[in-house]
């Protein structure tokens, strides 16, 4: 995923040379301290408009006065109003705390401009990349544990994610790469292995794969997890517990975190058109103790029938391992650049 606008292709996984001109001169003017701007229950708060002017984009309302956009040649971000979500070219970016308007300024927490903005759009501000040489692909459960499914068409979610797995190996290791597999068979391994796996793996980036299911037939689309930083609430919650106040080994990884799981769900959506739920955080216990950057992805709903019947089809399932291959290439290529 790269953070130029969706109507420039300059390749598939490159940038404009302008671009990197502009992300140097931002990295040489000591980028990225922003001034807070108010403090609403305690959280320091700071002006969009400030930030755009900061990162060389515009600024400015939509029409109707209820979304805020930021705008450079290479990305567009909306910003609605008490939002808990933020459009980065069209891709749905969950924050940790609701927008604010304040004196006709609207307003995003420190900590979201931090943990977002900055990894996502200049992540070379947070010091040395990580290498991408040997990934950890975890197939979601195995064995006793079948996960979700879907009788009627006879899916399993423990059989679709070793297949997608193995279909991703193998475009992985064409490619170059090292894979390590947390299960290649049928077998149950406990969540609390699965990061130990990868850690002993030295691996450099933690791939869980799973599907989702719901009560309702109705849901649909994809999303993509990465763990929710410290003091904040998971996307699912509305605001933080004292439950939040612990910092795992994994939120050393923050930026990368959330830089490899916007690639990913940003090429999923690019190749598979949605419906895209965008990137979520999650404290999951298998990127609570990783040593490297982790992202936990859900491929669609097997409840869900026109996505059931696809899934029985090899080729969606290839297509499905494609886009996932895309996006880690797109965030390796991200990480050569920084280096």
């Amino acid at each position: 995923m790269r953070v130029e606008a969706h109507q420039l292709r300059v390749s598939r996984f490159a940038f404009s040379s302008g671009f990197f001109v502009w992300l140097f001169a931002l990295a040489l003017s000591g980028l990225p301290t922003v001034q807070v701007q108010a403090q609403v229950k305690g959280r320091d708060y700071v002006d969009l408009s400030v930030v755009a002017s900061r990162l060389g984009m515009k600024s400015y309302w939509l029409a109707g006065y209820k979304t805020y956009r930021l705008k450079s040649r290479w990305t567009t971000i909306d910003v609605d109003k008490n939002a808990k979500s933020i459009q980065i070219n069209r891709v749905p970016v969950y924050l940790g705390f609701p927008t604010r308007e304040w004196k006709g300024r609207l307003l995003i927490t420190k900590a979201d401009y931090d943990h977002v903005l900055l990894p996502i759009l200049v992540p070379q501000v947070f010091g040395p990349s990580p290498g991408l040489k040997r990934i950890v692909l975890d197939a979601g459960h195995g064995g006793r544990d079948i996960g979700a499914s879907n009788p009627a068409y006879g899916l399993k979610e423990k059989e679709l994610t070793l297949d997608v797995s193995r279909r991703l190996k193998k475009l992985l290791e064409n490619a170059g790469f090292e894979v390590v597999m947390t299960r290649d068979s049928d077998v149950y391994i406990p969540l609390t292995q699965r990061p130990k796996m990868a850690n002993r793996a030295n691996g450099d980036l933690f791939l869980s794969i799973h599907f989702n299911a719901a009560g309702s037939a109705s849901a649909v689309g994809f999303e993509s997890f990465a763990l929710t930083p410290q003091f904040q609430a998971s996307s699912k919650f509305s605001k933080p517990s004292w439950r939040d106040n612990t910092a795992w080994k994994g939120n050393e990884q923050d930026p990368w975190n959330t830089l490899v799981s916007y690639h990913i769900q940003r090429s999923l959506v690019q190749r598979l058109g949605g419906p895209d739920r965008g990137l979520k955080r999650a404290r999951f216990l298998v990127l609570k103790h990783l040593d490297c950057p982790g992202v936990l992805v859900e491929l669609g709903f097997v409840s869900h029938p026109s996505t059931a019947q696809k899934l029985r089809a090899a080729a969606f399932r290839q297509t499905l391992a494609q886009s996932l291959f895309e996006g880690i290439v797109g965030y390796g290529d991200r990480l050569r650049r920084i280096r």
